[in-house]
């Protein structure tokens, strides 16, 4: 009974706490679907520009061109572009965000009034779209360093510094929501990310501050780079009398690898059991023969070793016909030069491989 209720209240925990994150995330992101919506529709002014009056009356046009700048026609040609990033020249900054499009699109229905009121009436007293729709209108977006409802400057700005000092991004982050909580980049911490986390140090100059991780040897924590600098040395590792930390070399110890074909291999920080030249661990870790090794490299190739023997063979046999006169050992050495251009003919290094191989 209390396991099956820990269960449903960490399912219901689980569940509130992603739906909560969800919306968070989608709710920054609206400030980037509003942003979409004003590229789009600048990609759509810009296309729109002169067209349908090229040549001709130079007054006619100039009058014509100020009617169709405000006309609902060109309205209608523009809202066709809205949120579609095939139109931007540049469209790496909507990438990341999963259905921007969509998304996009269904802030244009809700707010298509706005989007009108400000082409038809707005324009010359607010020419920046963007600050007038996304910021001051629909109240979705902060300046960069900025977040939340009041559009609160982030740790670090209002001291003059760059967001979380330059080492962390600001939760909400130029949109209307977050808590403004920096999330530190890898080695800082703090507030303001202006603090190295446990296992890295401190550099500074006039300009800038920068943590960088400790040596792998270090555990604990260092005071600069390298081995010399550990507090204390890592498992695997022992402090010298320069204290300094070195590798231990734990395969003098002649119990650490035990077995047939197998030895120890030192490694920084730890070792591990490998298996002798020519052999190879099975599926339980025992060393057997590596049937699909190539042969030990020998000071003479296998098939001119056989050529050799051949020949040399070859040589004695005829010598002894010669000096016997047997028939017998004539038929004999008939039979052994053929064997000879056989071999010849038809081994290579590569063939007498494959032939030993078949044979195991």
């Amino acid at each position: 009974m209390c396991n099956s209720q820990g269960f449903l209240f960490f399912s219901i925990t689980y569940w509130i706490t992603f739906m909560v994150t969800v919306g968070f995330a989608a709710s920054i992101d609206k400030c980037k679907y509003c942003s979409l919506i004003v590229e789009t529709f600048k990609a759509g002014l810009k296309k729109t520009e002169n067209q349908h009056f090229a040549g001709g009356n130079t007054d006619w046009e100039e009058r014509k061109l100020g009617k169709f700048a405000k006309s609902e026609t060109r309205l209608v040609e523009i809202m066709e572009h809205l949120c579609k990033t095939k139109y931007l020249d540049d469209s790496n900054g909507f990438r990341d965000i999963k259905d921007i499009e969509f998304k996009c699109q269904q802030l244009v229905e809700e707010h298509e009034e706005s989007i009108e009121n400000w082409y038809f009436h707005k324009q010359l007293s607010n020419p920046n779209f963007l600050k007038w729709l996304c910021f001051e209108k629909l109240r979705l977006c902060c300046d960069a360093g900025h977040f939340g409802a009041d559009c609160k400057p982030c740790p670090g700005v209002d001291k003059g510094l760059p967001v979380c000092s330059g080492h962390g991004s600001c939760q909400g982050d130029g949109s209307r929501e977050g808590s403004g909580k920096c999330k530190c980049d890898m080695g800082y911490v703090g507030f303001m990310c202006s603090n190295c986390d446990a296992n890295y140090y401190a550099m500074r100059n006039i300009s800038a501050f920068i943590c960088n991780e400790c040596h792998k040897s270090c555990r604990g924590g260092c005071s600069g780079s390298g081995p010399r600098n550990c507090k204390e040395c890592h498992a695997g590792w022992i402090m010298n009398d320069n204290n300094e930390c070195e590798d231990a070399n734990e395969c003098l110890d002649e119990n650490r690898c035990t077995g047939e074909h197998i030895k120890c291999n030192n490694t920084e920080g730890s070792y591990e059991c490998i298996c002798e030249e020519g052999f190879v661990k099975d599926s339980n870790g025992v060393c057997e023969i590596d049937v699909k090794a190539p042969p030990e490299k020998l000071w003479i190739r296998p098939d001119r070793l056989l050529r050799s023997f051949s020949i040399a063979g070859l040589c004695i046999l005829v010598s002894v016909v010669i000096w016997r006169r047997s028939f017998s050992l004539f038929v004999f050495a008939g039979m052994c030069a053929l064997t000879a251009l056989f071999i010849e003919f038809y081994f290579d290094h590569s063939s007498l491989f494959k032939f030993s191989h078949s044979v195991l």
